[in-house]
């Protein structure tokens, strides 16, 4: 994750645009949660308001961050993850590698990673 500076929401739109394929503007309420999950393909995302609790797993362990406005978040491909909509809700761009889309697979409760 990485904080980025505070351009126009415009500004932000354009420099997301893939050179050809789609973005997708995720609109979470309060409290809404991706449970764990992974993709296809490797993702950017971009939190543009609220704040988004991302939680992920790698090196055998669970790590939790809270990202807010202008945070970027870079997910490799068949990264273990989810997140949870902060008080206010988030809302966030998610650019997947090349615009293409990804393959979403969830995992059932039974195969949540321990914490």
């Amino acid at each position: 994750m990485q904080q980025e500076d505070a351009r126009p929401l415009a500004d932000r739109v354009l420099a997301f645009l893939p050179h050809q394929g789609s973005f997708e503007v995720q609109h979470d309420q309060p409290g809404k949660t991706h449970n764990w999950h992974m993709h296809s393909l490797s993702e950017t995302l971009f939190v543009v308001n609220g704040e988004l609790g991302l939680f992920w797993q790698s090196s055998g362990g669970v790590h939790r961050q809270t990202c807010g406005p202008n945070t970027r978040i870079d997910l490799p491909q068949r990264l273990l993850h989810g997140s949870t909509a902060g008080a206010q809700g988030a809302m966030y761009l998610i650019l997947p590698e090349g615009g293409a889309t990804a393959a979403t697979t969830f995992l059932a409760p039974e195969d949540y990673p321990a914490e």
